[in-house]
């Protein structure tokens, strides 16, 4: 059976980056705040980066979704083999 190393990462933090997640909704839903710029020589305000919550929190907490992806791949790859 494979190591799953990022998995292994996103288990220890997933508390933490649950509670924070909940947080930024939480911003979004009871006061309208997201984060936002101003970029250079432009008056008006943009999302920046735009990022999904979940890519913010994974950048964070050095989680690779990438990688993330590539270890369910194996495991799917995996139970497929078991089944057969």
């Amino acid at each position: 059976m494979a190591e799953y190393p990022e998995h292994d990462k996103m288990h220890l933090i997933k508390n933490k980056s649950q509670i924070i997640g909940e947080f930024l909704e939480w911003l979004v839903e009871k006061y309208g705040i997201v984060f936002a710029h101003y970029p250079e020589n432009n008056d008006f305000i943009e999302e920046f980066p735009y990022k999904r919550k979940e890519q913010w929190l994974a950048e964070f907490f050095n989680i690779d979704l990438n990688e993330i992806e590539n270890e369910k791949q194996t495991m799917l790859k995996e139970l497929r083999e078991k089944t057969q």
